[in-house]
């Protein structure tokens, strides 16, 4: 079964005014999405006509101009959803917070990435001015929390005392920074029910900034391991052979596909994400 594509999520630039030890974008130079790009961009979401648009970096407020140049040249724009994922650096205040927002042609939600490398840089008090402001513009908020131990599940508690919210856990992968400062979630033990397991990014496809398409967010294209992921449209993606595979397919089935032996997987391997990198790197049909 192929999945519709119904959101796409954009590195609009790798520029970042924090410096968090987990990064997974730290190592890749801070360039923007070029004229082409966009205009490549507007065409391609106005083509498969994609509802959600979410704008991630880097820190996607540094980039408001060029999210601006797509924003206003979308079709049916009322009718979509633009979301951005935020450090929130420009919460100081509430007057700033505003400025920045109300900077955007068009926004419905606000996800802030926030963990306990973010405290770092943010205070936390600047989250509650963030929640405020989103609910008095009528913006969606929400957190995302990365952790590496299942004690960082505290901050949520932390979090949920600012106000009602979804709050969405990912655990860190070694990839970027976060692979260089040895950081990442660690698995206690093999988890099997990871083999039954589809791609948890079926629906969706993301832009890379001087790449170009893929369904990975991940392993995959951040570790650049493996060719085939990525591909200069949206359609020359979803016919590719990787794209079939990925959507149509468990983790085990595509390991078996390409003739995988999944006889010395590690508890790292639990991850989705790993697992996949795991597969498509060893697989013996399409290398």
């Amino acid at each position: 079964m192929l999945y519709k594509v119904n959101e796409i999520g954009i590195v609009v630039g790798y520029k970042c005014n924090f410096n968090c030890s987990h990064c997974v974008t730290s190592k890749y130079k801070p360039y923007r999405l070029t004229l082409k790009e966009i205009q490549l961009l507007i065409s391609e979401i106005n083509k498969h006509n994609l509802k959600s648009i979410l704008f991630v970096g880097g820190e996607p407020t540094l980039y408001i101009r060029d999210i601006n140049k797509i924003i206003s040249k979308l079709n049916n724009l009322e009718r979509k959803k633009i979301k951005i994922t935020t450090n929130g650096h420009f919460a100081i205040d509430i007057n700033s917070t505003k400025k920045i927002l109300k900077s955007f042609l068009y926004l419905n939600a606000v996800q802030l990435s926030y963990d306990k490398f973010h405290s770092r840089f943010l205070p936390f008090k600047n989250i509650r001015i963030l929640y405020n402001v989103c609910n008095e513009l009528g913006i969606d908020f929400s957190v995302i929390l990365t952790i590496d131990s299942p004690l960082d599940i505290y901050i949520a508690k932390k979090l949920s005392k600012i106000g009602k919210f979804e709050i969405g856990i990912q655990k860190v992968l070694p990839l970027g920074k976060a692979k260089k400062n040895k950081i990442s979630y660690l698995y206690p033990t093999f988890d099997k029910n990871v083999l039954k397991k589809f791609c948890p990014s079926l629906g969706k496809i993301k832009y890379l900034c001087g790449q170009g398409f893929s369904i990975c967010c991940s392993a995959l294209v951040y570790n650049a391991s493996v060719e085939g992921t990525v591909h200069p449209t949206i359609e020359e993606h979803l016919n590719s052979h990787f794209y079939k595979m990925i959507s149509s397919f468990r983790l085990s089935e595509i390991a078996k596909k390409l003739k995988v032996s999944l006889n010395e997987l590690s508890p790292q391997h639990s991850s989705e994400c790993l697992l996949c990198e795991y597969i498509f790197k060893n697989n013996k049909i399409i290398n």
